[in-house]
């Protein structure tokens, strides 16, 4: 059994994830395990975008005291930036038109304390998960509706098999694009089928012969950088405090030892 399991959907993210952990292994594709600051488990998991990618891997992922989605989300309040930190308090469930029918708990209160403590700035707020991209300023305002800080797509399958095994549940978002912006890019689906990530030279493709979207395309990997640097280093102090600030247990002191030094 494992302490804790994060869930990332892209592969900047998960380097992210990765470069704050400790001893960190690849047993198979896209499925790593290391350690936090005090010796306790961790497997992360690339599972793609979307929500049933990440309700899959959610269903295969080794039992766990704590399911973390970890990873970049969209603004939906005014006064967020790339970059910002956003602990979720709970998960709004929205459908492809961007309305709410459902809302999952999840646990906030150690991590917002933990950040509090050490005088770390943290958003905290109700976060969307969307089945599809929310490109359009009017969708993006339907979702912003129920009072949702930021909206991503992969929350809603793993907390929602959180639940259903009694597992504890945390969101930790970096904001990547902002409230104003249109995201809306051509090219149809550029979702690689077999990661689940971004098809990049497909999406390069499809953004080449149309100049009009090259300045939100610049804007959007300038975005991406700030939110990856970001996000790696509040990670790297996170998972460097252990357990605790998770507010679970650390584990037993020969474990740590063991786990430090393997």
């Amino acid at each position: 059994m494992e302490d804790v399991v994060v869930f990332a959907a892209l592969s900047w993210e998960a380097r992210a994830v990765l470069d704050g952990l400790q001893g960190v292994e690849a047993p198979e594709p896209r499925r790593w395990r290391g350690y936090l600051g005090d010796g306790a488990s961790v497997t992360v998991l690339q599972v793609g975008i979307g929500p049933e990618r990440a309700r899959l891997a959610a269903e295969r992922a080794p039992a766990a005291d704590l399911f973390v989605s970890m990873g970049c989300a969209g603004a939906l309040a005014g006064g967020l930036h790339a970059g910002d930190i956003v602990i979720g308090e709970s998960v709004v469930v929205l459908d492809s038109a961007g309305r709410q029918v459902g809302q999952l708990a999840v646990e906030p209160r150690a991590i917002l304390a933990w950040a509090a403590a050490r005088g770390i700035a943290v958003r905290s707020g109700p976060v969307a998960s969307s089945p599809i991209v929310l490109g359009s300023r009017d969708l993006r305002t339907m979702a912003g509706r129920g009072g949702a800080l930021a909206v991503e797509m992969e929350s809603a399958g793993v907390v929602a098999v959180a639940q259903a095994r009694g597992t504890r549940s945390a969101l930790v978002k970096v904001i990547l694009d902002e409230a104003g912006d249109d995201v809306a890019l051509p090219g149809g689906n550029l979702v690689d089928a077999a990661t689940g990530d971004l098809d990049v030279p497909r999406a390069l493709a499809a953004i080449a012969p149309r100049p009009h979207y090259w300045p939100a395309a610049l804007r959007l990997a300038r975005q991406q950088r700030v939110a990856e640097r970001r996000l790696r280093e509040f990670l790297a102090v996170l998972f460097s405090a252990g357990l605790e600030a998770f507010g679970l247990v650390p584990p037993a002191a020969g474990r740590t030892a063991s786990a430090q030094t393997g």
